[in-house]
């Protein structure tokens, strides 16, 4: 048996609970809108590798983020887009040791490579998907726990605790802090087997849905299938982010997006929902008003504690109820707060 189906029989004997492609959902546990202690296991993120001497300069025209932070050693969220400026994949792109590693949703990975594939084929640089590494999440409310949590779990691994929105790496092993609570770790199959019982220590273990709702509550949004080529990247807030660079130079797209950074005024922008409810909407959902005029889309959402939480491109102006279908308001509507200050335009 393979690495890779190892640990997920592993995971099965520890009482993974899966969709129906297979996806690890959580362990028995709902998610829940809270940062506890958590170990989570992000199947629904793949890894691709992109690696060779044209590397940083190939990602570079393709993807909205600058290259040369990544390089650096932080990690960025970043789009890769059509002519017209909206998102058609995105992805977080993470410095690796001889070029990048990229994590994109499971369910976008073929959109990736096949975006990707047809212009790397006149770079000196190769595009790959990893099938021998996991991603972990390791979330925690409390900084100063996770750093020593962290510091305990990493340090005899060779890897120092990165700070946040820093990137550290060991051989196959690496690290990303995305905040000052939350983290991802890459490493193989059979490390994250041996790891487990370690890294889960004082921890609750979780599943995908946990960090895909820990995303929803740190504001960052995903081009999901539904939604692809509706989302210039400043919709997303991805220039909140640093996941947008509008002085980098060219990349597919670049002309629209700089046009409205520089010339244009937002009028939608996306913004953090929740309201009571069991089903969550998927990715391209419309919202309308009362009279059925539409107002905005949903990016991402996902059923919680009893309540539908959300991501959602909104117009700015709108105030009021919203509605998923004519007859189907969204009762108990919250205008949940962003982690981060939007730009003025």
């Amino acid at each position: 048996m393979s690495q890779p189906a190892l640990w997920a029989s592993f995971l099965d004997q520890a009482g993974a609970v899966r969709d129906g492609d297979g996806i690890l959902l959580h362990f028995g546990q709902a998610a829940a809108p809270d940062t506890a202690a958590r170990l989570c296991v992000a199947d629904h993120l793949r890894v691709f590798t992109l690696r060779g001497p044209d590397a940083a300069t190939f990602l570079q025209g393709q993807v909205t983020a600058d290259v040369r932070e990544i390089s650096a050693g932080s990690s960025r969220l970043a789009m890769h887009l059509s002519l017209k400026g909206r998102g058609l994949v995105s992805l977080r792109a993470i410095p690796a040791e001889d070029g990048f590693d990229l994590l994109v949703p499971a369910s976008m990975a073929e959109s990736l490579r096949a975006l990707l594939g047809k212009y790397i084929l006149f770079s000196k640089a190769t595009l790959a998907a990893d099938e021998s590494r996991v991603v972990l999440a390791l979330e925690d409310s409390d900084p100063v726990a996770l750093h020593k949590s962290m510091a305990e779990n990493l340090t005899p691994l060779g890897l120092s605790v990165p700070e946040p929105e820093q990137t550290v790496f060991a051989g196959a092993l690496t690290c990303t802090r995305l905040d000052a609570r939350r983290s991802l770790l890459l490493l193989p199959a059979q490390d994250a087997r041996r790891l487990w019982p370690t890294l889960l220590a004082g921890r609750e273990p979780g599943g995908s849905e946990q960090v895909l709702l820990s995303d929803i509550v740190a504001g960052e949004g995903s081009i999901l299938p539904g939604a692809e080529d509706l989302f210039l990247p400043q919709a997303l807030n991805y220039d909140a982010l640093a996941g947008v660079s509008f002085r980098k130079g060219c990349y597919t797209g670049q002309e629209v997006v700089a046009r409205m950074h520089f010339k244009g005024q937002m009028k939608q922008r996306m913004q953090r929902l929740s309201w009571a409810g069991e089903h969550a909407l998927p990715p391209g959902a419309v919202l309308r008003n009362a009279e059925g005029k539409a107002q905005g889309e949903i990016v991402q959402s996902i059923a919680a504690d009893g309540r539908v939480h959300a991501l959602a491109v909104l117009r700015l102006d709108y105030e009021g109820e919203l509605f998923s279908e004519p007859d189907n308001a969204l009762h108990g509507l919250l205008r949940e707060p962003l982690p981060y200050p939007l730009p003025a335009r």
